[in-house]
């Protein structure tokens, strides 16, 4: 199987139990409502919006919001419907395409968000797809972690394997370079966010054994067990008590502006 086929199936398998399985973080939220800040409506489109735990956070911080979920799996859309709904929130439609098949109406946008999502993504086009679709003068935000930061997550450190499997992750130099060559488009600024994390080592072995980050969905399963064994050794070893365990993550948020009319010349190679 594909690594595109298995992380398929991986959100598919998980998609009823994702958000009680991820963190999710509310001050990429606020800074992207301080940028837009003077805004009366907004019109968003959110790529790669899984179980909708970022869109609901957003419906609360931004504005009369009319949002556009796109992704992939099928499963995962439903689920965010069956959440936003649930909350009341009904300003929104789901859209299930992959981003290269991505058909939103040009200059329709006032921005576009990604939220941990754009290592599944081939950056460029979404770039392209994602200039195309906000008017000029939007804005694209990218909330995601690079390799670095990646190793030096909990996971990272101690997982044997982890850092080393996790090759679809963007470094912020490549993206830069990908913005700087995208037709359009300036990156305007990068936002580094760093949250101080705890939990028990229960815990932590049952969100592995839960694959919630996809990147377990690499390992063959004697392997996976193999690592798993060795993550909770590597734990005990480094933290004196198993009930708190602490580390910090990292991540950046992207902040892109169109800054010249991009024409539609037909869809990216």
């Amino acid at each position: 199987m594909t690594t595109d086929l298995k992380t398929r199936a991986h959100f598919s398998r998980i998609a009823e139990t994702y958000r009680q399985l991820r963190t999710t973080d509310e001050a990429p939220i606020r800074f992207i409502r301080d940028k837009l800040d003077g805004l009366a409506s907004i019109t968003a489109a959110d790529f790669g919006s899984g179980e909708g735990r970022y869109d609901l956070l957003l419906f609360r911080y931004l504005p009369n919001l009319r949002l556009t979920c796109v992704d992939s799996n099928e499963g995962m859309l439903a689920e965010l419907s069956r959440y936003l709904s649930a909350h009341g929130i009904t300003d929104f439609r789901t859209v299930a395409a992959r981003v290269e098949d991505a058909d939103l109406e040009a200059a329709s946008f006032d921005c576009v968000f990604s939220f941990n999502a754009v290592h599944h993504f081939h950056f460029p086009t979404f770039l392209d797809k994602a200039a195309r679709a906000i008017r000029q003068g939007g804005r694209i935000f990218v909330y995601t972690r690079t390799p670095g930061q990646n190793a030096r997550t909990i996971w990272g450190r101690f997982f044997p394997d982890f850092a080393a499997k996790e090759t679809r992750l963007h470094t912020l130099a490549d993206m830069k370079s990908q913005v700087a060559a995208a037709a359009g488009l300036e990156l305007v600024q990068v936002k580094r966010f760093r949250y101080a994390r705890g939990a028990t080592l229960e815990r932590l072995v049952g969100q592995a054994r839960s694959r919630h980050y996809s990147t377990f969905s690499l390992y063959a399963p004697e392997a996976f067990e193999t690592a798993l064994q060795g993550f909770e050794e590597n734990v005990r070893r480094e933290f004196a008590d198993p009930d708190h365990v602490g580390w910090h993550d990292e991540n950046i948020m992207l902040m892109v502006e169109r800054t010249l009319t991009v024409e539609r010349t037909g869809e990216p190679g």
